[in-house]
């Protein structure tokens, strides 16, 4: 792995774990075992690194997570299979989400970028939503569909901030995310035609089961 994926990579767990806040380039670097100036030779300063970050972050969750309806994939199993893939995406880069408008305030390129990827987002979404429409596993009217994305990224958004003020024990993992998933499938649940509903619902109890799966797990590890 190159010296400059290496930076990026250290620095997303050290932001992780730690915080973005409580760790600097020194961190970093020392964590990598490299001299800060080798690592100036690649980054410029933390917000250069953190916008790379986020282009990382991008690239995956328009190229590599986004659904595409065929004749091969169910609709109502293309919509979950995103909202798993974009809530394991907000697993790696949960650091991002923890402290989004204090990041996109210290670097305007960041805000940029992250603008228009979020537009692109809600393009992608509305795309989605219509599709289920046509497929008949949804109903709504045409002037509710600009609504039903804005919350539907809401949560996809917000979700981690919103869990971690909630809760004494603000640990990440992955009972989080799912609850998240079963979040976002309470608000489908009103537009869900009749004949969609038995999907919906399996698809509910599955979500679940993989919650109280992993909080299991959780609890079973801090026993030891």
């Amino acid at each position: 792995m190159k010296t400059r994926d290496k930076i990026i990579q250290a620095s997303i767990a050290l932001f992780n774990e730690q915080g973005e806040r409580n760790v600097t380039t020194n961190h970093i670097a020392a964590h990598l075992g490299i001299s800060p100036g080798n690592l100036y030779y690649h980054f410029r300063n933390k917000e250069d690194i953190i916008l790379s970050i986020y282009e990382e972050y991008a690239r995956n969750l328009l190229l590599d997570t986004f659904p595409k309806v065929s004749s091969e994939i169910k609709p109502l199993d293309a919509i979950i299979l995103y909202m798993d893939a974009v809530f394991q995406m907000l697993l790696k880069f949960r650091f991002f989400y923890s402290n989004l408008p204090v990041l996109l305030d210290k670097n305007p390129s960041l805000r940029e970028k992250y603008v228009e990827v979020q537009h692109s987002i809600a393009e992608r979404v509305s795309q989605l939503l219509i599709s289920l429409r046509s497929a008949d596993i949804i109903d709504f009217e045409d002037e509710e569909l600009a609504d039903i994305v804005s919350i539907l990224r809401i949560i996809n958004t917000f979700w981690v901030s919103f869990y971690q003020t909630q809760n004494i024990d603000n640990e990440i993992n992955d009972s989080v995310f799912y609850q998240g998933v079963l979040k976002i499938l309470v608000i489908l649940r009103p537009y869900t035609t009749d004949a969609a509903m038995p999907e919906l619902i399996k698809a509910r109890n599955m979500y679940q089961k993989r919650c109280e799966d992993a909080q299991a797990a959780l609890a079973a590890q801090t026993a030891v």
